[in-house]
């Protein structure tokens, strides 16, 4: 699928941090993306059934203690109509279980808290190469 300047790839960042949402929204929003904020996996879900989502970015631990990163990547990877969106797993966790655990949930890339955001930007535009 090739872009043309109109045709704006759409990420869903999920994490209950408002300053992680608009930080990710800086990073990724004056460029070639509309950037959708979700805080919950509740949320996540919903957004993913309604809007076409092109990649998923996923906090691990969330507050409201329903559904952590690692179901919601799960729920991205089962479902027919989402199995081919990318999942960058963001977290704060840096253990190498923690990424090994994202693997296992079938996460296509890990980052670790804090970030930085011209890492972010490119690991966002390989992944979507990568996953036309």
């Amino acid at each position: 699928m090739v872009e043309s300047g109109h045709d704006k790839k759409t990420v869903l960042i999920v994490d209950d941090d408002p300053h992680i949402v608009e930080l990710v929204k800086d990073t990724l929003g004056g460029t070639a993306y509309t950037v959708l904020g979700a805080a919950s996996g509740y949320e996540a879900l919903q957004t993913l059934h309604t809007q076409k989502v092109d990649m998923a970015i996923v906090d691990i631990m969330l507050s409201d203690g329903k559904m952590d990163g690692y179901e919601i990547c799960k729920h991205i990877k089962k479902n027919k109509e989402t199995h081919r969106v990318p999942v960058l797993m963001l977290s704060a966790k840096r253990e190498l279980d923690d990424k090994l655990n994202a693997v296992d949930a079938g996460a296509d890339d890990y980052m670790a808290k804090p970030f930085v955001p011209d890492e972010l930007a490119k690991r966002v535009r390989l992944n979507l190469f990568l996953n036309p």
